[in-house]
């Protein structure tokens, strides 16, 4: 396990976006350990398990959406910092998200490869 760093949920159903988001995150030097989980239910057990730094959260999730764990997140782990992926990078969802509390928004087709920065700019404010 590389130390220090921040541990990384991420949350997305897609198996193909959630195993490339795990091979990139995995290796940046900051990150101590990341986590995957494709719904609602398993995320929230990894968040209470593990208690990560930060979540990637994909909005579409079988289960319940990702805005509604966004709002779980919130209301009971406000520290947690949270980045919102999505294919439907609406100006509703973004204002949505936002409103809630999410630090970020990220359209998963144009703006992929701004992820690393942003986890790496956490990591230098711990």
């Amino acid at each position: 396990m590389k130390d220090p760093g921040i541990k990384v949920l991420i949350v997305e159903d897609a198996q193909l976006v959630l195993d490339r988001l795990f091979e990139i995150i995995n290796e940046l030097p900051c990150v101590a350990e990341v986590f995957t989980a494709i719904g609602y239910h398993e995320a929230i057990a990894l968040i209470e398990e593990q208690e990560p730094g930060l979540v990637l959260l994909d909005i579409h999730l079988p289960e319940k959406n990702g805005i509604e764990l966004l709002q779980f997140l919130k209301q009971y782990y406000p520290a947690i910092k949270t980045v919102m992926l999505t294919n439907q990078a609406t100006d509703n969802y973004k204002l949505l998200c936002e409103k809630i509390g999410a630090d970020h928004f990220i359209d998963k087709s144009s703006e992929f490869e701004q992820i690393t920065g942003i986890i790496e700019s956490y990591r230098l404010k711990t």
